[in-house]
């Protein structure tokens, strides 16, 4: 019988324990649990039958805490005590230097101690914006064909972003190699550097600078370098799109040579489009440089890939496909056009 009433006690204090703070609604309500703190008009109380909840600041009568919590008032004094409702909206704040009456509705924000206060945390997330944060991301492909022809080829890819709350830095690399029966069928790569400053929430200015090689259409060394404008039509945490425009620089050194080498002042067009669905990212990515004194001389460039996320973080599939244009190979007898797909492995980190 000792042992029945000492267990029935216990459970007792248990439960009164457990349920040390209370916040009592306009209607009548008694809510027991932990009350974490009030942000934006709303209390966050932890309780045992329904985990944390929130209570309109509004709708509360009066509230109680066991243990010290911190409140602040819109004057920007804040306190550190226990709180004590005595009903139509009174509470009193028993603080080290004495208490304090004041009512619900003048209490802005509320926080436990040795946790972070609203206004902290909202000026440490404002700080974390205006950081500039490196992104990277790392893609690689194999592919090979046995039978009438055999064949094996190589892709590969590299980002690094720097990116901070107004400007965006950009280093990429890319190539493809291919070999069928012996002979090469892809050999290209490319390598350039962009960066992007936002001048308003839709207008932002741009540099960038190119260079590459092309062996399968004799083109030793391209160099484009440009600065310009471009206009975002959306920029959300699911869709991106920025056009741009500007003036620049093309030079161009081929292994033909009966060819002459280009150098010419052209323009620079380019879109940028993300877009972040359910079940993956699409991606599409055109440049376009004709040269100024003859447009019918021109460079088009554009990639275009799809994303699927794998369950091991981090690492996601690509499909993708490439169209590189070169408008003048045809002058060393080369097809302007070359087509690339791939399905690629993709690393992203930070």
């Amino acid at each position: 019988m000792k042992n029945f009433v000492a267990i029935t006690v216990a459970s007792l204090l248990a439960v009164a324990t457990s349920f040390a703070d209370v916040i009592v609604t306009k209607s009548g309500s008694t809510i027991n649990g932990k009350i974490q703190g009030i942000t934006g008009g709303k209390i966050k109380i932890t309780t045992d039958f329904a985990g944390e909840i929130e209570v309109d600041q509004a709708q509360v009568e009066s509230m109680s805490t066991d243990e010290p919590i911190f409140v602040s008032f819109e004057s920007g004094a804040s306190y550190e005590g226990t709180l004590k409702g005595s009903g139509n909206k009174a509470i009193k704040v028993n603080t080290k230097d004495g208490e304090l009456a004041t009512s619900i509705d003048k209490i802005q924000e509320s926080w436990q101690p040795g946790a972070q206060s609203p206004a902290e945390a909202r000026q440490a997330a404002e700080l974390e914006k205006l950081k500039r944060n490196w992104a990277y991301e790392a893609a690689f492909d194999l592919t090979g064909k046995s039978g009438n022809s055999d064949s094996t080829g190589m892709g590969m890819a590299f980002r690094a972003t720097l990116k901070g709350p107004d400007d965006k830095l950009d280093f990429y690399s890319r190539a493809n190699f291919e070999e069928t029966d012996g002979s090469k069928s892809a050999d290209d790569s490319r390598a350039g550097i962009d960066y992007t400053n936002q001048i308003s929430s839709d207008w932002n200015w741009f540099v960038s600078s190119e260079f590459g090689r092309d062996v399968i259409k004799d083109t030793d060394l391209f160099v484009t370098t440009a600065a310009g404008f471009g206009y975002t039509f959306a920029n959300t945490d699911t869709r991106f799109l920025n056009v741009r425009g500007g003036l620049g620089y093309r030079f161009e050194n081929y292994n033909d040579l009966g060819r002459e080498e280009l150098s010419a002042a052209s323009l620079d067009l380019g879109l940028e489009h993300k877009e972040t669905l359910k079940w993956g990212k699409l991606v599409n990515r055109i440049k376009f440089t004709p040269t100024i004194e003859d447009f019918g001389s021109f460079r088009l460039y554009q990639d275009s890939s799809i994303d699927f996320p794998l369950k091991a973080e981090k690492y996601s599939v690509r499909l993708g496909f490439s169209n590189d244009y070169d408008a003048d190979a045809g002058l060393s007898g080369k097809d302007e056009l070359d087509t690339t797909y791939y399905i690629r492995m993709v690393l992203n980190w930070d």
